[in-house]
């Protein structure tokens, strides 16, 4: 009630990610091999009025966050961790193509956002309609609390990054990302960069962070991206396209923002 009442952007931007973060987490432990669950129910597609409403597209027909959430839940090839408590987490490996996949998995704990305290990887061929569950000890080949489940003194990171990679090119096929304490990120510097670029695609940004970003969603009142409110892992880039809301020609002109940020970032592309 306090946020709400003191910072009512904050509060709203927290309140619209959680429900990604639910489906995501749902739908990670629905989709896991041991799972029983035969299958999940997104309840509406589109709300009827503005408002929270249940639908994943708004009542003007946007995406909200949860929309984003459900597009990454519902990769074919995918990793996903659940937190099994004191038994570490669980990293979960998907691949529901027909296809044989090389892959590379590779997972990392990570103290401030940027420096690696435990890390491993591990290459994989996935077979075609397969699951695949490790634990975190098994990767690590070590004891680390994981999910501060122990609680042995002072907890030793505050986020933790599975990503499956394709072993050939080394792209990014899919992350996860587990916080071992709920709760509203802190407000850090994230050494937040957006460069504007426009080539034959059109325009894009081309995002990166020395600190892990949470919840990165950008604005732009000519422009929408399919692509928001995901984590940014420190040191990586990513290129998200930038479609015209309209046939202004318009150059982008907006601000990044991260949960955890101090402070959006500005952005502005060159007619």
């Amino acid at each position: 009630a306090r946020l709400r009442h003191e910072d009512p952007d904050r509060y709203l931007r927290l309140s619209q990610a959680v429900s990604g973060d639910v489906m995501e987490a749902v739908y990670a432990e629905w989709r896991r091999g041991r799972s029983t669950c035969a299958g999940g129910i997104v309840w509406m597609l589109q709300d009827l009025r503005p408002g929270a409403g249940w639908g994943v597209i708004d009542s003007a027909g946007q995406p909200k966050p949860c929309w984003h959430a459900l597009k990454r839940a519902f990769r074919p090839v995918q990793v996903s961790l659940t937190d099994e408590g004191v038994n570490g987490l669980a990293v979960h490996v998907l691949n529901e193509t027909a296809a044989s996949i090389d892959v590379t998995l590779s997972f990392a704990c990570l103290r401030d956002g940027a420096t690696a305290v435990a890390r491993a990887s591990r290459d994989l061929t996935l077979p075609p309609r397969s699951s695949l569950e490790m634990s975190s000890a098994e990767l690590l080949q070590n004891f680390f609390d994981v999910t501060y489940g122990y609680r042995f003194g002072a907890r030793q990171h505050d986020a933790t990054v599975a990503t499956l990679s394709d072993r050939a090119t080394g792209a990014t096929i899919a992350q996860a990302f587990h916080f071992p304490v709920a709760g509203a990120p802190q407000r850090v510097d994230l050494g937040l960069g957006a460069d504007v670029v426009h080539d034959e695609g059109g325009w894009a940004l081309r995002l990166s962070t020395r600190r892990l970003a949470r919840g990165v969603q950008i604005e732009d009142g000519a422009f929408r991206t399919d692509e928001e409110w995901f984590h940014l892992a420190p040191g990586e880039e990513r290129m998200v396209r930038l479609k015209p809301r309209g046939l202004s020609g318009a150059a982008p002109d907006g601000e990044v923002h991260a949960l955890n940020g101090l402070a959006p970032l500005r952005f502005r592309g060159v007619p």
